[in-house]
């Protein structure tokens, strides 16, 4: 209890009184604001793009800690410009300041944003009367199973793509539309890949269920990204963040925990939420490093 409340207070120090001292010596000894200094010390990628980020969120400007807060009409030019204006950067000096802000600024906005959007999917529940949510848990079947007719919407076959029963729309409570959608993805982008994963599932001893795997490694990928874990793999991609990213990496972590799966060798499926837990500390173990990025899968075709 004390070294919590010790911590909070040298916390509170530091950030209150010691930290202003501190930039206003670093100015005054370099000649540069924090953020220009950033921009020379760090290379382009998660680092840069997170001192930026922290260095935005902890100034005492409004207009600049809105940036990180407030994002939703922002313009990157306009808030740039204005940036070299209220930190006196002059442009012809430091040519290379505007594109590096941009592109920090670009990551940092394209990230709240896309969290913005997975976090309406997932809460969008799926309606067995929707058309639209209908045809694409059909279109899963027919492109995981083409050689097999499904019988009947309302169906034990379900279950051969790993569903729990015989109404796949119960297992997507938790998830949402999101679950259905990184299924539907992972299937029609990379249907070699999928069916390959779906035949492995299938293994007389180390088998599991492959949709409930699929909502299950959705959930733990949106958890990443809530907990802002992800940034590392998008701030270092140059490209501004899209739902398609993050389709992208459960792409390849459904691969990548298939892969683990069988290199575990479990006794049963009764392992699989210690599994999944170890796997999802390997992945957060990589995100700790600067430089991660996690591949994208290349498509053998379908």
């Amino acid at each position: 209890m004390w070294s919590e409340l010790w911590a909070n207070l040298w916390s509170s120090i530091f950030f209150t009184l010691f930290r202003p001292m501190l930039k206003w010596i670093l100015r005054l000894v370099t000649g540069k604001c924090e953020l220009l200094r950033i921009t020379y010390e760090e290379n382009a990628g998660s680092q840069r793009t997170k001192r930026i980020e922290k260095s935005l969120k902890l100034s005492k400007n409004p207009f600049l800690k809105c940036l990180v807060v407030s994002y939703d009409d922002i313009e990157v030019d306009e808030a740039t410009n204005e940036v070299l204006k209220i930190k006196d950067i002059i442009i012809e000096v430091h040519s290379q300041f505007s594109r590096c802000f941009q592109n920090c600024l670009n990551q940092i906005i394209s990230y709240k944003r896309l969290l913005d959007e997975v976090e309406s999917i997932r809460t969008t529940p799926y309606d067995s009367k929707n058309q639209e949510h209908e045809e694409k848990l059909l279109k899963l079947w027919t492109i995981l199973m083409p050689d097999t007719k499904l019988k009947s919407r309302i169906s034990k076959q379900w279950t051969d793509i790993g569903f729990q029963g015989e109404d796949p729309r119960t297992d997507f409570r938790g998830m949402g539309i999101l679950g259905l959608n990184q299924l539907l993805y992972f299937g029609e982008k990379y249907t070699t890949e999928a069916r390959h994963v779906l035949s492995q599932s299938h293994h007389p001893q180390y088998g599991y269920s492959c949709a409930i795997v699929g909502i299950n490694l959705t959930s733990m990928i949106y958890n990443q990204l809530k907990s802002r874990k992800l940034r590392t793999h998008f701030y270092n991609k140059p490209s501004s963040a899209c739902i398609d990213d993050f389709h992208e990496i459960y792409c390849y972590l459904f691969q990548e925990f298939n892969k683990f799966w069988f290199n575990e060798k479990p006794k049963d499926i009764m392992e699989f939420s210690r599994l999944r837990d170890k796997f999802n500390r390997k992945i957060l173990n990589q995100l700790k490093n600067p430089q991660t990025v996690l591949q994208n899968v290349t498509s053998n075709g379908g």
